[in-house]
């Protein structure tokens, strides 16, 4: 009875310090959440051993394959111009949004995915979506739809004009509303690196095809000046 109570109240103590520590994880920069989450493995892996099963045993090992993770939406999410500082909450990409904008600039979607402390890693990542939902003729008009992997740690205007940290890839739009694009090298990447998360800039290969019409791919359910979770999803098998 003691040894199974002591259990019991390691795997409490586990879990809320484990839970903590994600949900300040946002203030930390990418260096320190990598060491961070290095200490939280080997600190589950330490104490797994005194509960070899049930939550902290789960916790330790992470979600088995396939796995799904959603996009985490909110203020983490948006869209920017691609030429000038600025942001908002829809998930746009395409030209002519505002016909403000100098020149119909175009605008690009960000999308930011939490990691798991510990999985598996997959040998295919998808990043798919259901809640395409076009104006205009952006698939035509403007080229293919790429996504490209990002790193920022807070969203906002001056990440108009992020740089990339690596190659990126064409995403295929499915059918009417599915859009999907192999992230595989990305995100496997970033799972064994032991990152955080993982982010994307979607943009079309073309900012704009000057005709003052907007050329749109949004992304929504309900209302398309929001965002929110599940509106993208990572695929790992």
């Amino acid at each position: 009875m003691v040894a199974g109570h002591y259990s019991g109240i390691t795997t409490l103590k586990a879990i809320r310090f484990s839970t903590f520590l994600v949900a300040t994880e946002h203030h930390i920069d990418q260096w320190g959440s990598r060491h961070v989450r290095t200490l939280i493995g080997l600190v589950l892996v330490v104490l797994t051993g005194c509960a070899s099963t049930g939550p902290l045993a789960d916790l330790a090992v992470g979600p088995e394959l396939p796995h799904q993770i959603a996009n985490h939406g909110g203020s983490f999410e948006g869209h920017t111009p691609r030429g000038f500082a600025g942001s908002g909450t829809g998930l746009f990409a395409g030209d002519n949004l505002n016909p403000n904008f100098p020149d119909g600039d175009g605008v690009q979607i960000w999308l930011s995915f939490q990691l798991p402390f510990t999985m598996p890693v997959p040998e295919e990542v998808i990043l798919r979506s259901d809640a395409l939902n076009p104006r205009g003729t952006p698939f035509a008009d403007l080229g293919a739809l790429l996504a490209e992997p990002v790193v920022y740690d807070e969203f906002g205007p001056e990440n108009f004009d992020l740089a990339s940290t690596g190659e990126p890839v064409t995403c295929i739009r499915a059918d009417g509303n599915h859009l999907e694009c192999d992230v595989t090298d990305t995100v496997t990447s970033a799972i064994r690196d032991g990152l955080p998360r993982v982010q994307f800039r979607l943009k079309f290969e073309t900012v704009s095809d000057g005709d003052g019409q907007p050329d749109l791919a949004r992304f929504f359910r309900n209302d398309p000046n929001a965002n929110e979770p599940g509106l993208f999803v990572l695929d790992l098998q």
